[in-house]
């Protein structure tokens, strides 16, 4: 490739000591004498820029300019100074290499409004044009023209062609135009700085002012740069220092640049703070590092977006290489700032330091990679969880320190395998249950229902079970919480067996539980659960009725018996026969009985109902109410009651009277407890199922009929 483009150019051959490579070239938004390169390193293939100057195209003095470019970046040492690796004169031109970089005009407008100002990136200017003054030298062409960007976003100067110490502004002026870059859009030194009086570094505070304008000017202000028309946009607290760089004087012994960069703007700025002090973090104290680090993450917040991953989250990355404890209190900025990375990128720069950091036996860093795992859990894949990380972690089960046991298990169980939770995972939360911790047991009984779910019922049903039994009677308020919310939500996984006697039983425990809100869940949970268990009774009824539809019908006098004594009620359709007999045929057996003496009463607790009409009705499976007896005509309304019949205002002859004292009943009739339910002395009281030895069996007599 190298070869191919000197044939065009005609420089010449480099020597073979030049470890670099130059690829192609990099389009510049301003006239200049020097071009710029993409490069690379032989020898590791890391990425560089080679400024390269052809010889032929310059004038003497032009050719002594570049020249004085390629010795001073050698020989200048500063972090905000653009870094040369190497330099080379051959007979065709000038190759300087150095980090990677592009134009500040080029860089602002690919980043846009979306970082908002470059203040650090104009501190870090200002900063190493205070280096130049203060060891001697005056730049002569600083400005955005003489600014390049990293592919962090840091600002580094360059373009050193009049660099030099004792340069005469008026000298500076004149030669601009000529050695150093142009743009039509940037304004040119005012003709009045070429008069007397003005300090010999006045071209470069002039510089400086251009620069703060360009940082603060909106992008469509940026390509015809009006200083007046821009100075409304410079921040308030930097307008009086803005005004007297455009118009330098005398310094008396005065560093300007000093004092602005002291200024509360940009001493008190987020993104200040944050660089300045990683960029000195090797001469920080441990204490000083531990403060820091501690705030950092709340200083982000006054940073955009693109600053943090372009600028800060590099920088933490290299930080916490260095050894000591950086890595643990660096990890809460470092997570803060990729979660906000595509998966791509946070897989590439920050998955792989996680990876290590659980594989530390430190408990400080495994406590902060557990507590912030909540926010990258969904950037690292489930291979990573169940294969590099949980084998790490899983000892944190058991941890002796009560919060690396309790954040071991909040985020990963439900990321692992359910192979992996149903052998080992459970019976460690079955053991948490016993914690004595009581935040652990709560967290326990909790991440043994969000991995319910996806685990077999056989062996998850037991583990449920134990643990929401545990937490019902658990001492710690939240812990019997959890319990009832758990069971809500894993209700359907029970039987209905399991749901009735075995946890219904604890949820009724809680209604009268010290603690209000445990109370007020359990009242909710109750109508849930009953539902749930209600919905499975149903569909196993209606399974056993469609099995039996598909059989041949064998059903017997017993079967019906028993099917009308179980139904709970007597008002239930019993047997195909009607409500009128049944309730007679009923009535008539219960009156027949206590009018012979000695007889027991009525059993305690059967529902008496009123006569009715002869006309027959068909129950709809609801309940009956009772009805209140007819108003009689007459003073008094006796009903007479013989086996097998009953009637109104009538007695038979030859059976016993019954005298209901109706006659002393209050206006509207109506029934009380006695009359439905018998009398509940307890020495008249009857077995629920004495009804009489010949009671059912009347009911199969071929001809049952009214009287």
């Amino acid at each position: 490739m190298f070869k191919t483009l000197l044939s065009k150019v005609g420089w010449g051959e480099l020597p073979s000591s030049f470890g670099y490579t130059i690829g192609e070239k990099v389009e510049l938004p301003f006239s200049w004498n020097w071009e710029l390169h993409k490069g690379q390193k032989k020898s590791d293939g890391s990425s560089a820029s080679v400024f390269m100057c052809a010889k032929k195209d310059l004038d003497p003095a032009q050719a002594m300019a570049a020249k004085n470019a390629e010795q001073v970046s050698k020989t200048l040492r500063h972090p905000n100074i653009l870094r040369a690796f190497n330099s080379i004169e051959t007979e065709g031109g000038v190759y300087i290499v150095t980090e990677e970089v592009v134009p500040l005009v080029t860089a602002a407008a690919a980043e846009g409004d979306d970082d908002g100002p470059a203040i650090w990136g104009l501190f870090q200017a200002l900063d190493g044009l205070s280096f130049l003054h203060s060891s001697g030298f005056t730049h002569g062409l600083f400005g955005p023209l003489a600014i390049w960007v990293t592919n962090q976003g840091d600002y580094r100067i360059g373009s050193f062609e009049l660099c030099q110490k004792g340069l005469d502004t008026g000298s500076a002026i004149a030669a601009r135009r000529r050695v150093g870059p142009n743009s039509s859009g940037l304004p040119e030194p005012p003709s009045a700085m070429q008069n007397g009086g003005m300090p010999s570094v006045g071209i470069d505070m002039w510089g400086a002012a251009v620069l703060m304008a360009f940082v603060f000017a909106s992008p469509r202000a940026r390509m015809q740069l009006d200083l007046r028309q821009v100075e409304k946009e410079i921040p308030l607290d930097l307008r009086k220092a803005f005004m007297e760089l455009e118009n330098p004087k005398p310094l008396r012994g005065r560093s300007p640049l000093a004092d602005i960069m002291a200024l509360g703007f940009f001493q008190q700025h987020p993104a200040v703070q944050v660089f300045s002090f990683l960029s000195n973090l090797q001469l920080k104290s441990p204490e000083e590092k531990e403060a820091f680090f501690e705030g950092l993450p709340q200083l982000l917040e006054g940073l955009s977006e693109g600053v943090k991953k372009r600028q800060v989250l590099p920088e933490l990355l290299t930080a916490q290489r260095f050894p000591g404890q950086e890595a643990a209190h660096l990890l809460p900025s470092i997570l803060k700032i990729g979660v906000k990375l595509t998966e791509e990128q946070f897989r590439e720069k920050v998955a792989p330091l996680v990876a290590q950091l659980f594989a530390a036996p430190d408990r400080t860093i495994r406590f902060r990679l557990l507590t912030s795992l909540g926010d990258m859990i969904e950037f690292l894949d489930d291979a990573m969880i169940n294969d590099k990380i949980f084998p790490e972690c899983v000892n944190g089960f058991t941890d002796s320190n009560g919060p690396i046991r309790e954040a071991s298990m909040i985020f990963f169980v439900p990321r692992l395998k359910p192979k992996t939770v149903e052998s080992r995972v459970l019976k460690l939360l079955v053991k948490m249950m016993q914690d004595p911790e009581a935040s652990i047991r709560t967290n326990a009984l909790i991440c043994v229902g969000r991995v319910s779910g996806g685990l077999p019922a056989a062996s998850v049903n037991q583990t449920l079970l134990t643990v929401i039994g545990a937490g019902l009677k658990d001492p710690f308020s939240p812990c019997r919480c959890a319990a009832l919310q758990t069971l809500i939500a894993t209700a359907n996984n029970f039987t209905a067996e399991e749901l009735a006697q075995k946890l219904l039983p604890g949820v009724c425990s809680r209604f009268v539980d010290p603690d209000q809100a445990v109370s007020d869940v359990a009242f909710t949970t109750l109508p849930k659960v009953q539902e749930v268990v209600r919905q499975k009774v149903a569909e196993r009824r209606a399974a056993a009725t469609a099995k039996e539809a598909g059989a041949e019908p064998t059903s017997t006098k017993a079967e019906e018996t028993s099917s009308w004594a179980q139904g709970g009620s007597f008002y239930n359709q019993i047997s195909a026969l009607s409500m009128d007999k049944v309730r007679q045929k009923f009535m008539g057996s219960v009156a027949g009985s206590m009018n012979q003496p000695g007889q027991p009463a009525a059993p305690a607790g059967v529902q008496e109902a009123p006569p009715a009409p002869a006309a027959s009705f068909t129950l709809t499976g609801a309940p009956v109410q009772p009805r209140a007896p007819a108003q009689l005509g007459g003073g008094g309304s006796k009903m007479t009651s013989s086996s097998g019949s009953t009637k109104f205002g009538k007695q038979p002859s030859g059976g016993a009277q019954l005298d209901l004292d109706l006659d002393d009943e209050p206006a509207g009739g109506g029934w009380g407890d006695e009359d439905i339910f018998g009398d509940s002395h307890p020495s008249q009281a009857a077995k629920a199922d004495d009804f009489g030895d010949d009671f059912f069996d009347e009911f199969d007599a071929p001809d049952l009929q009214q009287t």
